[in-house]
């Protein structure tokens, strides 16, 4: 193989393996939420139907509030620190 084309193999696994580890920490977050919030953040994101227009301004309030207590800026940040540190934290 060339080394190039190595290389690029190799960056598309780190790239799918960070997408992994992002996607499970989301995972872990999307759980920690209790059972009747991620029902409602799932009813107004399904209401939304991809325009946030389609809430009520106390919806929109809302939903932002739900999305906050996933803490997705964390899970962003981890998998970004772990990405570019090059290694797996688990």
């Amino acid at each position: 193989m060339m080394p190039t084309m190595k290389a690029r193999r190799i960056g598309r696994l780190t790239v799918a393996a960070s997408l992994g580890q992002a996607a499970w920490a989301t995972r872990r977050h999307w759980q920690a939420l209790p059972a009747e919030r991620r029902s409602r953040l799932q009813a107004l994101l399904r209401q939304t139907a991809g325009g946030p227009a389609n809430l009520t301004q106390n919806d929109r309030q809302e939903l932002r509030r739900l999305v906050g207590e996933l803490h997705l800026g964390e899970v962003l940040r981890n998998s970004a620190m772990r990405a570019t540190r090059g290694g797996r934290r688990w």
